[in-house]
C-alpha cells in the first residue's frame, strides 16, 4: 500500500459519506471490473468519466471518485478501499484478527479470544475472522497482523522437531 493510497483513504474517511455508500461503490467496482478500466483510461475525457460515475455510483461518492479519476489514480481504487478499511479500524480502535482452527470454537471460546486481544492490544473492538485449516491437526493459530500465537498440534510438532535438530 502506497502513501498516496493511504492519503486518499484518509480523505475518504474524513468525508461526510455513510459507510454504506462507500461499500456500495466498492461493490460496483468488484462486480463490474470493466468500470475501473474505463475510469482509469487516460484517453477518455474527464467529462465522460464523470458522466459514467454519476450514472453508476451513489451520489455521495461522485466528487471523490471524480477526483481519483482526474488524478489518474483509478487503477488503485481497490487499494484505496483496502487502506480505508485499515484506517477506519485504527480510528475506531478495532483489531482485525484471523483465527485458524480445526474444530470451530464455541461462542464462549470466541469471547475468550476477543477478551484476550482487547486486553493485550488495548482495543475496544475485535473483528474475528474464522478460517478452517485442517493442516493444524488440532488446536488453533491466532494471527494478529504479523504476530502469531501458535497453539496448534502442528506448531508443537514443528517446535519439537527444531529442538531435536539442535
Amino acid at each position: 500500500m502506497t502513501q498516496t493510497e493511504l492519503n486518499y483513504a484518509v480523505v475518504l474517511y474524513e468525508l461526510p459519506i455513510e459507510k454504506e455508500q462507500i461499500m456500495s461503490a466498492r461493490e460496483c467496482f468488484k462486480n463490474v471490473p470493466m468500470l475501473k478500466e474505463i475510469l482509469a483510461n487516460p484517453t477518455l475525457e474527464n467529462r465522460k468519466k464523470g458522466a459514467v460515475i454519476e450514472r453508476v455510483f451513489p451520489k455521495e461518492m461522485h466528487a471523490f471518485l471524480k477526483k481519483v479519476s482526474e488524478h489518474g489514480r483509478m487503477g488503485q481504487i481497490e487499494n484505496i478501499f483496502d487502506a480505508y478499511d485499515i484506517y477506519e479500524e485504527q480510528q475506531n480502535s478495532v483489531k482485525s484478527v484471523k483465527l485458524f482452527y480445526v474444530t470451530e470454537p464455541s461462542e464462549e471460546q470466541k469471547a475468550g479470544f476477543e477478551d484476550f486481544i482487547k486486553k493485550e492490544y488495548g482495543c475496544r473492538q475485535v473483528k474475528l475472522q474464522l478460517i478452517e485449516d485442517r493442516s493444524l491437526l488440532g488446536g488453533f493459530l491466532l494471527r494478529i497482523g504479523s504476530i502469531e500465537y501458535d497453539y496448534s498440534l502442528m506448531g508443537k510438532i514443528k517446535s519439537l522437531r527444531q529442538q531435536i535438530i539442535r
